[in-house]
């Protein structure tokens, strides 16, 4: 009996090496999928402060020429009393050429009213076939502001990728500081020995550093250190292959 529990033993861990990694190395804050569908509590009258009246907490605006329909994402509590409202635009136009964009405002809370306080258009990543952000989060753990993760991307001659962008909240407005592979797949353009890679920020050192774990045909980590110009970037590149 002690042989085969021994047997099951190294059968499971040979099996599932991925997994052990992942128990190794958690996200370091919750990535979630976008929802356009769903209307998240406290951001109605947020986003009619800014787009209007909208009893569908949706709008269309005219942005560089394109039309796009917006709704609202999440609020982000800012470091001075202001709120910073995520909101998402579809493209009209779903070519394959066409991506979707996600807008932020700030906004003051004044005699239990909102006061739009900054707009600003195209922040962080999106997609293709005129899609805003695929998934999102936020983290108070990699910068002194809050930190706003979008992630986008798409599939062309069967290679697909996904880059995430960190945007840092500043009094200022929002300030890019990262780009992020996220994933890539090689598995539909080669038939066979594709390689397929998945990433996710695992550990930070706020203000300084922080690091993204990779999972999939190798395991690996890098690490993203802050310039001098406040962005954060591996040093030698990433070893994760472009589209």
């Amino acid at each position: 009996m002690g042989n085969m529990w021994a047997v099951a033993a190294l059968m499971a861990a040979a099996a599932s090496p991925a997994q052990a990694h992942e128990q190794r190395a958690p996200s370091l804050f919750e990535i979630i999928d976008v929802d356009r569908d769903t209307v998240p509590a406290g951001t109605p009258a947020a986003f009619e402060a800014i787009f209007g009246r909208a009893p569908h907490n949706e709008a269309r605006r005219e942005v560089d020429g394109s039309a796009f329909l917006f709704v609202p994402l999440t609020l982000i509590p800012l470091a001075d009393e202001r709120t910073a409202l995520v909101s998402t635009g579809a493209n009209e136009c779903t070519g394959a050429a066409c991506s979707g964009i996600n807008a932020v405002h700030y906004l003051r809370s004044e005699r239990g009213s909102y006061q739009v306080d900054g707009e600003w258009m195209g922040v962080g990543a999106s997609g293709t076939f005129g899609n805003p952000a695929r998934r999102w989060g936020w983290t108070d753990a990699i910068a002194r502001d809050p930190v706003l993760y979008t992630e986008g991307g798409g599939v062309g001659q069967g290679y697909a990728c996904s880059h995430a962008s960190l945007t840092a909240f500043t009094p200022e407005g929002p300030v890019a500081i990262a780009d992020i592979p996220i994933h890539y797949s090689s598995e539909g353009a080669l038939d066979t020995d594709g390689t397929v890679l998945k990433g996710r920020i695992t550990a930070a050192k706020k203000g300084r550093s922080f690091t993204v774990s990779y999972r999939g045909s190798r395991s690996f980590s890098e690490r993203y250190v802050r310039g001098r110009d406040g962005r954060y970037t591996v040093r030698g590149g990433t070893k994760v292959p472009g589209c």
